[in-house]
């Protein structure tokens, strides 16, 4: 079984993986491009060939030359995003792009599930702006090799795979420079954990026409502009470069510089975070008030990028790796491991009402709860029930509360392969967490109907739960943070 997420774009699909993975190189030959210095990934050109006998992805296309051929479609994560269905006649048959982008999914999927010759569970990362036209997308994608499928918001994955602590850094700006724009997105986090994971709000956003695509293809006419030969190049020229420091051999750092300096870059960039600050003030925010700065897309790495921005933010900005750290933080985001020092389920003590036979559930210790806790999380005074009783039986349960499901939705597998989705159910869920009730012994014994005990609950730094018994009647402490469960 393995673990990894898969991030389509208009440029690049990059697949990141879990951990230290071992001939990466192997697992798409001749469909997955060769950067070795962005290791646990794999980056695939987001085009796909529609042929009357097969279909190619990837290096595939441009290494048959079909890039210009009209069973060849690009730019797929717009027209994923697009509401309105665009087509072409392709050897006859209409042929929308969304069904070119889901034909490209399907054959990525069953082409890794063959490589890698294992179950995978995968991370799909879909944009704030319009992502459940991305989510809707997928009922059309055949899945079979998937084991299952995991749906984040592109802002939380690359947040998690910057490490950062949601619970305390809730106010984010997101700087994504990458194919078709420069945008800056302020973000506000109710991060709660996985199990009640909701994708951030958008509270200021600014965008610029100024994308890598164009900014490649600039310099490129800038190199070539004194050129005796023919200076046309094919359209998928372009692609062969990258705005960064792997380009050494391309130009000169000086000429770079130059180049850059010209197109205005830096004007461009402080323009993006002026729009999206000022915007943010209406709502009362203020730059002091943004806790970190993520960079996304392979334009960040331009020192002059990340220069104008650290004018801006200081040590707040972020920015190792920036093409794979969202697919890092999807990978992430299926750990068990937790992000912050908390409690991942709700514990609750079952009590049974004499009267009606009917049991209750009142909570020890709530879901999210940091630990150690200073204070008891749950206080009960308890009665004895008979005359004569000498002890008191005490069963702790973890309960999933109606409700907890995110967004109220699952994803169900069908036998073709492809998902849909349904609401989930409904009505809290006890499980025992305790192998056997714990025993209060009750000396002298109880009286029909007294109040005897009073129980609190703490969580130590050990992730324990502890008891302490106070006998009110004899007026003595019989037990005093006793651990009594390991919690999770």
């Amino acid at each position: 079984m393995i673990n990894l997420t898969i991030d389509m774009g208009n440029y690049n699909t990059i697949i990141t993986f879990a951990g230290e993975q071992q001939g990466l190189d192997q697992v798409l030959p001749g469909v997955a491009a060769k950067l070795g210095d962005l290791p646990g990934a794999l980056f695939v050109p987001s085009l796909v060939h529609i042929g009357e006998d097969r279909i190619r992805i990837g290096e595939e296309v441009l290494s048959a030359g079909l890039y210009e051929d009209e069973g060849c479609f690009r730019d797929l994560k717009d027209h994923v995003l697009h509401h309105a269905p665009v087509a072409r006649n392709v050897r006859g048959l209409r042929v929308t792009h969304k069904k070119a982008a889901a034909d490209f999914l399907s054959e990525l999927t069953a082409r890794l599930h063959a490589g890698l010759g294992q179950a995978m569970n995968v991370v799909f990362l879909f944009p704030n702006l319009d992502g459940e036209l991305f989510r809707e997308h997928l009922r059309y994608v055949d899945l079979a090799g998937a084991r299952s499928v995991t749906l984040v918001d592109e802002d939380t994955a690359v947040a998690l795979g910057y490490g950062v602590n949601l619970f305390v850094d809730d106010l984010l700006l997101v700087f994504d420079f990458g194919f078709s724009a420069v945008r800056a997105r302020l973000l506000q986090f109710q991060w709660l954990g996985r199990e009640s994971y909701r994708p951030p709000i958008v509270r200021a956003s600014m965008a610029l026409p100024v994308g890598t695509a164009d900014l490649k293809l600039k310099i490129l006419r800038e190199l070539h502009s004194h050129d005796d030969t023919d200076t046309s190049m094919p359209a998928f020229y372009w692609k062969k470069f990258s705005l960064h420091s792997r380009d050494a051999d391309t130009w000169s750092h000086v000429r770079f510089q130059e180049l850059l300096a010209k197109e205005n870059l830096a004007a461009q960039v402080q323009a993006a975070l002026d729009g999206a600050m000022e915007e943010a003030r209406l709502g009362g925010l203020r730059a002091s008030d943004v806790k970190k700065v993520l960079l996304l897309g392979g334009g960040t790495r331009i020192p002059l990028v990340r220069r104008t921005l650290e004018e801006n933010f200081g040590d707040r900005v972020l920015g190792d790796l920036p093409e794979l750290a969202p697919g890092r933080g999807g990978v992430q985001f299926l750990t068990e491991s937790p992000v912050d020092d908390m409690v991942n389920d709700a514990y609750t003590l079952q009590m049974r009402d004499p009267i009606t036979g009917e049991y209750h559930y009142p909570v020890l210790v709530e879901k999210f709860t940091r630990f150690p806790t200073a204070n008891p999380t749950s206080r009960f005074v308890v009665n004895t029930f008979y005359d004569g009783q000498y002890e008191l039986q005490l069963n702790v349960f973890r309960t999933q509360r109606d409700g907890e499901h995110p967004g109220g939705r699952e994803i169900l597998f069908g036998d073709d392969g492809k998902i849909s989705f349904v609401g989930a159910g409904a009505g809290d869920a006890h499980e025992p967490a305790m192998a056997s009730p714990l025993v209060i012994p009750v000396n002298p014994p109880g009286r029909l109907g007294e109040r005897r005990f009073l129980l609190e609950f703490k969580v130590d730094s050990q992730k324990r739960l502890l008891l302490t018994v106070k006998d009110l009647r004899e007026e003595k402490v019989l037990w005093e943070d006793k651990p009594i469960i390991d919690l999770r």
